[in-house]
């Protein structure tokens, strides 16, 4: 895989696949719909698969009263791909989506408060709510209490000469070769196309995990688990 390519390499890559003029002053019209067409590109595939090489994690303590939480820094929170907690010296899987049934058991707009937090979902503003409503602080000694939001970080951007792809350069290429040589009615559209999609196909297959792991309670907090689980501190505040 060659990530890393200068946008005026792609450039080149792009012209020469789709035949045109690899002189610069020749391009000067199209210059800015060819970096768009690669910047659309990226971003598709950006958003079409979980990247491990784009895959970062951002830690932030837990407050006590603290019921919604920013979105780190360079993630986008539709890509959190999963948040988890240090809990008795363990990173434990904080379970997607608070229902009703949740806010039952501790009512977060009575400010209901408790610990361990054991659910998240994505609020408005792009906020972070978490279930129940911590009912301490996190220690920044040992971690305890720490919020570990695991996500694909936003794309660099490719918009100078020197700007680099994060993805891989002929995957770019390729696929918008095919877009320019459709829009211009060319026959070799289809192959470019082919092509694309069988280098997607074999980037995504070398990615993909042999093996996937089932997450059972054991690492992480279900409803069940909160009835029968680790004590909790939780009170109703006046």
């Amino acid at each position: 895989m060659a990530r890393g390519t200068t946008l005026t390499r792609l450039l080149d890559m792009l012209r020469a696949e789709t035949r045109t003029s690899l002189n610069p002053a020749h391009n000067n019209q199209v210059r800015d719909q060819q970096v768009l067409l690669l910047q659309m590109t990226q971003e598709w595939l950006w958003d079409d698969f979980d990247w491990p090489h784009l895959r970062v994690e951002r830690q932030q303590p837990a407050q006590n009263g603290q019921r919604f939480y920013d979105t780190p820094l360079n993630v986008k929170i539709d890509r959190i791909l999963e948040i988890r907690l240090r809990y008795g010296q363990r990173w434990v899987r904080l379970a997607p989506g608070i229902e009703l049934e949740h806010y039952r058991q501790w009512d977060s707009e009575l400010d209901m408060r408790s610990w361990p937090i054991s659910r998240w979902r994505i609020w408005e503003d792009e906020q972070i709510e978490v279930w129940p409503i911590p009912a301490m602080n996190a220690d920044p000694t040992d971690k305890e209490g720490y919020l570990n939001v695991v996500g694909i970080r936003n794309l660099n951007p490719l918009v100078d000469a020197n700007d680099t792809s994060d993805l891989d350069d002929w995957l770019l290429v390729l696929f918008a070769a095919a877009d320019m040589l459709a829009a211009a009615g060319s026959k070799a559209a289809d192959l470019k196309l082919e092509k694309a999609n069988k280098r997607y196909a074999k980037l995504r297959g070398e990615l993909m995990p042999r093996r996937r792991i089932s997450l059972g309670k054991a690492d992480g907090f279900g409803t069940k688990d909160l009835l029968r689980g680790p004590p909790r501190v939780h009170y109703r505040t006046t």
